[in-house]
């Protein structure tokens, strides 16, 4: 906006620039949006609540063609032939009324506008002032309130009775006009006549319904309901069911709203209906006791419980579906002698019966037969004639089945009675379980998953080479996993860790190195990766030892994670014996620290390639590392530098006394066959490597940096 900044405010001014300084001020304090135009179409005022409404600032837009700015583009061409007639006739077919229209905001889209437009004379020329009010809110509550009478209209005219609404005490506000169809009167006579209704009371039901009408209103509140008969104008005596509320307007009034029900054909089985209606509460009440949060089994033995709450409905289970084809109980409760067990699946046939037909609910009947297996007998010898099953499950997939029976001879059509509380129950167990189930499905599919690749070739060790820094010359290899599908190792590994199978995993990983380690040479030791939870494992030492067989065997430990029982795992390495060596991996990059380094006393410490990665140019890394070992001498273990990739940085940890290290410059990690007997090979068994290499990293490396 702001119209302070507009010309033509001088102290004496014309009549028409009087009116027009008066919009100014107006417009700098109106509640609505004021645009101000001059002849040729330029923007000349713009005040805040324009802002508002389209996005622009007044200096944004200020002198700026109007029809470029607010003007919607199939309007531009209107806009321009009418300041053009403008001039011509002094008329324009948008003056001086209001009128709904669209407007550009800046982002693009359109809003819906009231517009009134006047033009100004001033000594300037003409000046057209817009006021615009935005009817994006009251177009949308217009097309609420049209489309709440649309439903209602039609959901009134869909409904199998007459709707009604009465004052309190008498007189009719509305009647749908289904009321001609059922009773042979108009809506208009009905409204018309407050005393219709009581006329057309049977003579045997009138007194009692007009007087439990008035009780309904008397309660000032809530739903009541009343059966009676009518005398329809062609003499038909007419059975109502009238559901009616009393309600209290916004004005205080009171108002009794219902529906009107023919239930003439119905009224045979009025008892059957009075049943239905009560067993429905006591399921809603039933599902209400149903507990949350709870593990699968207690939940499934509570659906089994309110399941028996049903007339006739003696045996109530729950079957899980497996993710292996198996159908499982989770919850039952049977007569003594029921052919199934919680927790132990069913017969392989029966299973594969049941999921077969788990595609909507069904009925079975039990009925002797001959070749009738031991499960089927055992069913028919407790008496069950008949069940039925309720799938149940989430997002496409069935989790599993509920299956209610009864030995009483009520047949398929007694047991179809409670499929609507059946399904019901389904719709709950399904929220209650079905979280608990598909995690179960998932970790079991993971789990089998994890059995196919171990016992196949989809994992393969490969064998990166770890040099002595001095002369390159290899002394050892670290073995790693890789899978066939190009799952990165550690993902796979916590995953079967989370399923309760990474020892499993990891034991397959290390019998598979070691046994293709033997195309190595048998000379230079051999560097296995294990999670320290796997060093506190009763039995790890045995399984590495005899698959090493007389190799030299380092075991990694990381120090990413975390060791809860140190004792265990000193316990653990005490009983490995000679042979096997442990390295802490990762040293310097994981929570745990120094403490791996001074609970464990490993041989070896593997430096992060964190540590390793440009530490020829980074004077931080080489006072780190220069620690490191430093830490080292005193501790007595040997330092392995990860990572490295380039002759400098080999060159500066040799330089900081780094004795050992391994990457990429070395060599890439590759199948065990890639590496032949021509590799510069050590001298002695390890452990006088070890002796050698210790005197050497404590004593620095000589003139001639070998």
């Amino acid at each position: 906006m702001i119209y302070d900044r507009l010309p033509g405010r001088p102290d004496t001014v014309a009549p028409g620039d009087a009116a027009a300084a008066a919009v100014r001020e107006l417009a700098a304090h109106a509640l609505e949006a004021v645009v101000t135009m001059d002849a040729v179409g330029h923007i000349t005022g713009w005040n805040s609540q324009a802002e508002a409404l389209f996005g622009w600032t007044a200096d944004e837009v200020l002198g700026e063609p109007m029809d470029r700015i607010i003007i919607p583009e199939r309007y531009r061409a209107a806009h321009v032939a009418g300041l053009a007639r403008h001039r011509l006739t002094g008329r324009g077919p948008l003056l001086d009324k209001r009128t709904d229209i669209s407007a550009l905001h800046r982002d693009g889209h359109e809003i819906a506008v009231e517009i009134s437009i006047t033009a100004l004379t001033e000594t300037s020329g003409v000046t057209f002032v817009g006021f615009l009010r935005d009817l994006t809110q009251q177009r949308q509550l217009e097309d609420a309130l049209r489309d709440s009478e649309a439903r209602f209209a039609g959901v009134i005219s869909h409904l199998p009775g007459v709707a009604y609404v009465n004052l309190v005490g008498g007189g009719s506000i509305y009647v749908s006009p289904k009321v001609d169809a059922i009773l042979g009167y108009s809506a208009g006579e009905w409204v018309a006549n407050d005393r219709l209704w009581e006329r057309l009371l049977h003579p045997d039901d009138r007194e009692r319904a007009v007087a439990q009408l008035r009780d309904g209103e008397a309660a000032g509140g809530g739903s009541f309901s009343q059966v009676y008969r009518l005398t329809a104008r062609d003499g038909r005596v007419v059975w109502i069911r009238d559901q009616a509320s009393v309600d209290r307007d916004p004005d205080g009034s009171l108002t009794v709203s219902g529906v009107m029900y023919d239930i003439t054909r119905e009224r045979g089985v009025e008892a059957e209906l009075e049943l239905v209606i009560s067993e429905r509460a006591a399921i809603a009440a039933s599902l209400r006791r149903l507990p949350a949060g709870r593990p699968s089994r207690e939940t499934a033995m509570a659906i089994c419980r309110e399941l028996q709450r049903l007339p006739d409905l003696e045996i109530a289970i729950v079957y899980e579906f497996g993710h292996d084809g198996s159908v499982v109980p989770i919850g039952q409760l049977t007569p003594p002698g029921a052919p199934i067990t919680i927790g132990v699946p069913l017969p392989q046939d029966r299973a594969a019966y049941l999921r077969e037909s788990a595609t909507g609910p069904w009925i079975d009947e039990w009925r002797p037969a001959p070749g009738d297996d031991a499960y089927r007998r055992a069913w028919l010898d407790l008496g069950l004639t008949c069940n039925a099953f309720i799938p149940f499950g989430a997002e496409g997939i069935t989790y599993g089945l509920l299956s209610a029976g009864t030995t009483a001879p009520i047949g398929s059509a007694g047991v179809a009675r409670w499929l609507p509380s059946l399904t019901e129950f389904g719709t709950i167990t399904a929220a209650l379980l079905a979280p608990e189930l598909s995690e179960r499905r998932l970790q079991a599919g993971t789990r089998a998953e994890l059995q196919r690749i171990i016992g196949t070739d989809e994992m393969a060790p490969v064998f990166q080479p770890i040099v002595r820094l001095g002369d390159a010359s290899v002394v050892g290899y670290e073995a790693l996993t890789r899978f066939t599908d190009g799952t990165p190792p550690d993902v796979r590994f916590a995953l079967a860790e989370s399923v309760g199978a990474g020892e499993e995993l990891e034991r397959a990983a290390i019998s598979i190195a070691l046994a293709a380690a033997s195309a190595l040479p048998q000379d230079r030791w051999v560097s296995l990766n294990l999670s320290p939870t796997r060093l506190s494992e009763p039995g790890i030492a045995e399984v590495i030892r005899r698959a090493a067989g007389r190799r030299a065997v380092v075991l990694e430990v990381t120090e990413r994670l975390r060791i809860d029982n140190y004792d265990a795992v000193r316990a653990t390495l005490d009983a490995m014996g000679d042979g096997i060596e442990i390295a802490v991996d990762d040293a310097g990059a994981g929570f745990a620290s120094l403490r791996h380094i001074l609970e464990l006393r490993p041989r070896y410490v593997k430096l992060d390639m964190q540590l390793v990665r440009g530490v020829d140019t980074d004077p931080a890394r080489q006072a780190l590392i220069a620690g490191m070992v430093y830490f080292a001498r005193q501790s007595d273990c040997l330092l392995v530098a990860e990572g490295i990739e380039s002759e400098p940085e080999r060159a500066t940890l040799r330089r900081l006394g780094i004795p050992f290290g391994q990457g990429f410059l070395f060599g890439r990690p590759s199948p065990a066959i890639s590496f032949g007997a021509d590799e510069p090979a050590m001298v002695g068994p390890p452990r006088s490597i070890d002796r050698r290499v210790r005197q050497w990293a404590f004593r620095g490396p000589t003139k001639s940096g070998s």
